[in-house]
């Protein structure tokens, strides 16, 4: 995978999340800090938020008009000064509009990762959906007949739960019978294609983390709990 296209679209989620954020602040100005490391001299002074990266990490893999490399950026979201309040709601709810975006909430934060990524001022955490594509490497010459097997294929329809039961939003889920993942909606609800087989065995990725689980298929719709 060519390292500098991978620059360029990871650039290119965070450039959509900042005109986001500029269009809810303006007049005020956004910063962004390259790389996560603070600019010569600090901020500009007229910039009233400073935005940066903290994390790039893998998801899975989906298939979507060809293989993708499913990424999460997490990148942090700081404002200062006297109306860091005001500020901080303006691009809380301009975030929340646009379902592609999450917030990382209380309790799901790496030990010591706000303190570390918000230094000055009020803020918060918000994961950007990166999906790079790649070509999937192809075998050798077949040399001999294949004989292939059939499957009879269902849609299955479900729900991912916590603990609580509680739908969880935009996970990816892919069953081992399938190639297809697809992503949870706002209440945890899902439709995946995969093989007849009563007992499925599902890819399912939360958060940046990936678990393998499986669930019985005889009734529907199926829950699955993330524990």
């Amino acid at each position: 995978m060519d390292w500098g296209v991978t620059v360029g679209v990871v650039q290119a989620s965070l450039t959509g999340l900042l005109g986001i954020l500029s269009d809810a602040v303006s007049p005020a100005r956004v910063h962004l800090e390259d790389d996560g490391e603070p600019s010569p001299g600090g901020a500009p002074p007229d910039a009233a938020v400073t935005v940066r990266s903290v994390a790039l990490n893998r998801v899975g893999r989906s298939r979507r008009n060809g293989p993708l490399l499913d990424l999460e950026l997490k990148v942090a979201v700081e404002t200062r000064g006297r109306d860091c309040l005001a500020l901080m709601e303006q691009m809380l709810l301009a975030v929340e509009r646009h379902s592609q975006y999450s917030i990382v909430s209380t309790g799901e934060f790496e030990p010591g990762e706000y303190t570390a990524s918000i230094r000055d001022g009020l803020g918060f955490l918000v994961r950007v959906p990166v999906s790079l594509a790649f070509e999937e490497p192809s075998g050798p010459p077949v040399l001999e007949p294949l004989i292939a097997e059939t499957m009879v294929a269902r849609r299955i329809h479900g729900r991912l739960v916590d603990i609580h039961n509680k739908g969880i939003p935009n996970a990816y889920i892919r069953a081992h019978s399938s190639v297809t993942a697809v992503v949870s909606d706002a209440t945890g609800h899902f439709e995946v294609l995969a093989s007849a087989d009563e007992l499925q065995h599902f890819a399912v990725a939360v958060r940046g983390k990936e678990r393998e689980m499986s669930a019985s298929t005889s009734s529907l719709p199926v829950t699955i709990r993330w524990e």
